[in-house]
C-alpha cells in the first residue's frame, strides 16, 4: 500500500519550521484533558487534496485507517508508514482546533465538518486578523521572531483556540492549497 502522500504533504511537510506562516510548538498544547473531541469513528477514510476548495476531478486520494486511542487522541494508519498522531479540541459546532505530532514538534490546523467528512486547513499566522495576532503575541499566547510572522509558536491553549475560532467565524482567508478533505471510505470489495 502506498503512503498517505497527500496527508503527509499537508501534515508532515508543515512540520518543517521553515514553512511560511504555520502555527507550531515544541511541546503539545492539547492533551487528554484539553484535546478530547471525537470527530471520527474507527474505520477507513480517504484523504483528498483540494483544488480551488473542491476535490479535483481524478484527484489522487489516499486511503488510511483511523484508530481512537484510550489517551483520547487518534492514530492515522497506513501499512508500512509511521502513524500520524492527531488530537482535536471542539471550538464551536462543527469546528475544531487540531494538533498534529510531527517528529519532535507539533503543527496546528483548523478542522470543520464538510460534505460528511472533516476539512483540515493549516492555520497560517500572517493570515490571522492583525489585531488578534497582536493581542495574542502581547499576552504571550503566540510568539514570533520576525515581523513577517514566518513561524508563530503557540504557547498556550488560548493561542491555539482563538486562531481556530477566527477561522471558524470566517475572519481568516482559508488557504485551500494547504487543505485536505477527510471522508469515510467505501468498503473495499474483492475483484472477481
Amino acid at each position: 500500500m502506498r503512503s498517505l502522500i497527500h496527508l503527509r504533504v499537508a501534515l508532515a511537510l508543515a512540520a518543517m519550521l521553515a514553512l511560511a506562516g504555520c502555527l507550531v510548538s515544541e511541546t503539545p498544547v492539547l492533551d487528554a484533558k484539553t484535546g478530547k473531541a471525537r470527530p471520527f469513528r474507527d474505520g477507513d477514510f480517504l484523504a483528498c487534496p483540494l483544488e480551488d476548495g473542491e476535490i479535483a476531478d481524478g484527484a489522487d486520494c489516499d486511503r488510511f485507517a483511523v484508530e481512537r486511542q484510550k489517551t483520547r487522541d487518534y492514530l492515522f494508519l497506513t501499512e508500512g508508514e509511521e502513524p500520524a498522531r492527531l488530537r482535536f479540541r471542539k471550538i464551536a459546532r462543527g469546528g475544531y482546533a487540531v494538533q498534529s505530532a510531527e517528529g519532535d514538534s507539533f503543527v496546528y490546523y483548523y478542522g470543520k465538518r464538510r460534505d460528511g467528512g472533516l476539512l483540515l486547513i493549516m492555520m497560517n499566522c500572517p493570515e490571522l486578523p492583525a489585531e488578534l495576532r497582536a493581542r495574542l503575541i502581547a499576552r504571550g499566547d503566540l510568539e514570533t521572531d520576525d515581523d513577517d510572522f514566518e513561524v508563530c509558536a503557540v504557547k498556550t491553549l488560548r493561542g491555539l483556540v482563538e486562531p481556530a475560532k477566527a477561522y471558524h467565524r470566517g475572519d481568516v482567508r482559508q488557504m485551500m492549497d494547504a487543505a485536505i478533505l477527510i471522508t469515510p471510505a467505501q468498503p473495499l470489495t474483492e475483484m472477481e
